[in-house]
């Protein structure tokens, strides 16, 4: 079956399932390295990109990407709060069921296309895999308005 032919239970339920083995292998004590991607491409492929393209998956887009395409090395898929942040969540999860999943994919798992020269920006001040100095947990574009990143919903997005 086909990643778009799936319905959103079975997308989760099948996350879910990605989530539970990470938490009994970290709990066995795998060091999250060797199980991180056993999480990060159920989610990649079955959540962010069930539209299809990256393109499609990004709920936003700079300003400075504005009319960039992939294949020229100008655009960077980029997740807006880093995955770890959102690893962390779900292995800490008591219940994982589907509304608990979601809940939190819906929170932390979003895109943002932004130029080569903004992920640089990022990397330079330290945040291209954390969030600003005293983040709130709650506003996912933080790193964005902390280096003036200005965003706009990406008008390509399918699942905003």
């Amino acid at each position: 079956m086909k990643v778009k032919e799936m319905s959103e239970s079975k997308r989760l339920e099948l996350i879910a399932e990605a989530v539970r083995y990470c938490q009994r292998v970290s709990a066995m004590g795998m060091p999250t390295s060797a199980f991180s991607k056993a999480m990060r491409e159920p989610i990649h492929f079955l959540w962010e990109r069930r539209a299809g393209s990256k393109t499609a998956a990004a709920q936003y887009r700079s300003m400075s990407a504005v009319g960039l395409s992939f294949g020229n090395g100008k655009l960077v898929y980029d997740h807006a709060v880093p995955f770890i942040y959102l690893q962390r969540r779900l292995l800490a999860l008591e219940t994982v069921d589907e509304p608990s999943i979601r809940a939190l994919l819906q929170q932390f798992n979003l895109i943002a296309l932004i130029t080569k020269d903004e992920d640089q920006m990022l990397k330079s001040a330290g945040l291209n895999k954390n969030m600003p100095r005293g983040w709130d947990g709650n506003d996912p574009l933080a790193r964005y308005r902390e280096m003036g990143i200005e965003l706009i919903p990406n008008r390509e997005a399918v699942y905003a």
